[in-house]
């Protein structure tokens, strides 16, 4: 939520420095816009589960956790002037991040009943968390003078998640005392798609120009949110996608 608050603090306080500019504000006469870039997503999402498993007539029990932060974005998105400074648009963005699944529990021990012994491992390292979205923009091109233009948007977003989870383990003992056991997990990728919405600005900077094409350099802030379940080992958690985005790319107008 207080990234939210943020976007729509920043986008307030452009569009209020844009209408103190009116007097050098134009019309937009540019019929399409197409941005490409890179940045990255700034959000936390935590999942954690536990579940229980019948081993030499016993109950052994197993527990996962784990925590994805900011990840790097690859971006493009295009729309058209639809009338006077209002536009429609599409952006597409791709994410991802990695982070370690921790993986703990207990296992009875083969021959005495009440001497679980303990396990502690990790998974995970090589699986990427990956989302995707596409975003609906209706927007508000604010062209300041010749050369910059802000443009201020918000649609609804559709995302599609891909979650490393672990789905299970695999237990083997060591020989005679068996005082040592070796678990591996077994990692499964979780597909889920998911509606949310996205609101946002993006500056251009017109650096080269003839009469019919425009190159500028560009930065875009955009909040994009969703939240969805995954099921984890034994029960669906909730998860957030999306999260405050920024960054940087070329621009192309004409």
């Amino acid at each position: 939520m207080r990234r939210l608050v943020l976007t729509f603090l920043v986008i307030g306080l452009i569009a209020g420095a844009s209408r103190d500019a009116a007097a050098q504000t134009q019309a937009w006469d540019d019929r399409v816009y197409l941005n490409i870039g890179f940045g990255v997503e700034s959000g936390t999402s935590a999942l954690a589960d536990s579940n229980t498993f019948l081993i030499y007539d016993e109950t052994g029990t197993v527990a996962t956790s784990s925590t994805y932060t900011s990840g790097s974005l690859f971006d493009v998105g295009i729309g058209i002037r639809i009338w006077k400074n209002v536009s429609v648009g599409a952006s597409y963005h791709q994410e991802q991040n990695t982070a370690e699944i921790a993986v703990t529990g207990t296992v009875p021990h083969p021959v005495f009943f009440n001497q679980p012994r303990s396990f502690s491992t990790t998974a995970g390292e090589s699986d990427f968390r990956k989302e995707k979205a596409v975003h609906l923009q209706f927007g508000w091109m604010l062209p300041i003078g010749e050369k910059f233009d802000v443009l201020l948007f918000g649609g609804p977003s559709w995302f599609r998640l891909e979650q490393p989870v672990v789905a299970d383990i695999t237990i083997a003992d060591s020989t005679a005392p068996f005082l040592q056991v070796t678990v591996t997990p077994n990692v499964e990728i979780r597909k889920k798609s998911q509606i949310g919405f996205n609101t946002g600005v993006d500056a251009t900077y017109v650096v080269w120009q003839n009469d019919s094409v425009r190159l500028g350099a560009g930065a875009f802030m955009r909040y994009a949110h969703a939240q969805t379940t995954v099921l984890l080992l034994h029960t669906e958690q909730t998860t957030d996608v999306g999260g405050l985005q920024f960054g940087f790319g070329g621009r192309l107008r004409f």
